[in-house]
């Protein structure tokens, strides 16, 4: 990360200032923003996990819930 300043004639200019003390542009290489998008792009397989774990868990407790309510007729014709 390169910190750089821009100019009135709008030439950059470069600077040593880290990345917590930079206060204008932050030149980053194209390295680093292909990571950045992976960290934070949603995929269509991250859609279809999220979607597959939110119906197993409904269908886990529908099932759960028919379980326990077979369980307490059979108790409750002892």
């Amino acid at each position: 990360m390169q910190c750089v300043y821009l100019n009135q004639d709008g030439t950059l200019t470069a600077t040593t200032d880290t990345a917590e003390t930079c206060q204008a542009f932050a030149l980053v290489s194209a390295t680093e923003v292909q990571a950045f998008n992976a960290a934070t792009q949603i995929t269509a397989f991250d859609i279809a996990e999220a979607f597959t774990w939110g119906f197993g868990t409904v269908i886990f407790f529908a099932y759960l819930s028919y379980s326990v309510k077979a369980a307490r007729q059979v108790i409750n014709k002892i």
